[in-house]
Formats: structure tokens, sequence, C-alpha cells
């Protein structure tokens, strides 16, 4: 008959070789891998930051667009005319069914967006006829702070479309 040898404490815990099984990482695998996600983040804020600045700038064109489109089919629905004024130097616009003190400004999408140019023939304002045409065809151009542009332009059916000059 064989007796069973007692167990060994000192091997309680053990595995393989002898090493003690690890349940969780080093303190320098951590520190490691977050200076490895600090340098990845670093390098990827710029590219990030111009995104959205960018996508600001689009946001705004195409708010003014959807702005000029709105006037264009309420002009055919009520057999009317309307018009929408630019001011670029104080880099604001508004239509004509606005209240007399309401002003729409780029610049509530992003702060660094602006109204550089507005010509609609000899003038800064878009009217649109009963049909929806507009009266005299032209274009708007807003910029960031980055430089890039967005030009709108109207042509005198009433369509619109914008280009990007993204930096």
């Amino acid at each position: 008959m064989s007796q069973a040898r007692p167990k060994n404490k000192r091997n309680k815990g053990r595995v393989g070789n002898g090493w003690i099984a690890q349940k969780g990482f080093s303190i320098l695998e951590l520190s490691i891998t977050l200076a490895i996600i600090a340098a990845v983040a670093a390098m990827a804020y710029p590219a990030f930051q111009r995104i959205t600045i960018n996508g600001n700038l689009r946001s705004a064109a195409r708010e003014i667009m959807g702005d000029i489109s709105l006037l264009k089919e309420r002009a055919m629905a009520q057999n009317t005319q309307f018009s929408i004024i630019f001011e670029p130097a104080n880099n604001r616009y508004r239509a004509s069914d606005m209240t007399a003190g309401e002003w729409k400004c780029p610049a509530m999408i992003g702060r660094d967006i602006q109204i550089t140019k507005a010509a609609f023939g000899s003038g800064k304002t878009i009217v649109f006829e009963t049909r929806g045409t507009i009266r005299q065809a032209g274009n708007i151009e807003l910029t960031n702070g980055r430089g890039s542009t967005a030009t709108i332009t109207c042509n005198i059916t009433g369509r619109t479309y914008v280009k990007f000059k993204m930096r």
C-alpha cells in the first residue's frame, strides 16, 4: 500500500518550473502602453483639429445653400418675390421673411468662418422671382481660419452649388 504524500505548502500556487502565475499587468507595462497611446494622440490631434475646422466651413456653406433653396421654394409656392441680403463687412445675412432685427451669421457654426464676398450683379442681394429664378446670378465666398474657402454659386435658374478648397 502506498501512502499519500502530504502536500507541500510551498508549491501551492506555483506553475510548471516554479514561477508564480501572473494575474494582471506590471506598472512598467502599463506605463509603456500609456506612453504609446499619448504619442499617437499627440500626432493625431492636429489632423483632427483640421478636420473639425474644415467641417464647420462645410456646415456653414450647406446652411446658406439650404436657406437659398428654402426661399426659392417659398417664392414659387407663394407666388411672391423673396430676397436674401448679405453683409460681408458684418459677417451676416438675412432673408426678407425674417423679422426686422433678425440676422444669421456663419460664425454661429464656427467662430472663425467669415463671409468674405457676396456678389449678385452690382449688389449683395439675391432676389427670387415668383418662378424660382434669380434676378442676377452670383456667388458667395466663405473662408475659415485655416485659409480654406467655400464658394457658393447661384445661377440664374436658381440652382446653387458649392466648391470647396480645403487647406
